[in-house]
């Protein structure tokens, strides 16, 4: 079943939090494509950040953010993950990467465009 295209917004994170963001996904992709009922979900996140990271590795000069295209339940299963994530952050965590975690749930919440434009 595909999504239908005034379904799909475009998210835009700093580079940065873009490739934590698929670091997390990376690393859960396995256990959570054993689930029957989200696989499909699951592998079209896959290949949207997949596609975003190979955009990233052709280019030359690395730019500051990412924009991608997710649904709103690609989307919300990212901020979920994000969320997830960011509560079972130790406290000695590297605060980097708390931030980028943040980032990421912060756009993912509220459509992404926006808070990139409020952020330059």
């Amino acid at each position: 079943m595909t999504e239908p295209l005034q379904d799909v917004q475009p998210f835009t994170l700093s580079t940065q939090a873009f490739l934590i963001l698929c670091r997390l996904m990376d690393g859960c992709y396995d256990d959570l494509r054993e689930q029957e009922h989200t696989r499909d979900l699951i592998e079209s996140i896959a290949d949207i950040l997949l596609a975003g990271v190979q955009k990233l590795e052709e280019q030359e000069q690395k730019p500051r953010t990412v924009t991608f295209p997710l649904s709103l339940p690609q989307s919300f299963f990212l901020r979920r993950l994000a969320a997830e994530m960011v509560a079972r952050m130790p406290e000695d965590q590297n605060e980097k990467t708390a931030k980028w975690l943040q980032e990421c749930l912060t756009t993912l919440s509220g459509g992404g465009h926006e808070h990139a434009a409020a952020r330059s």
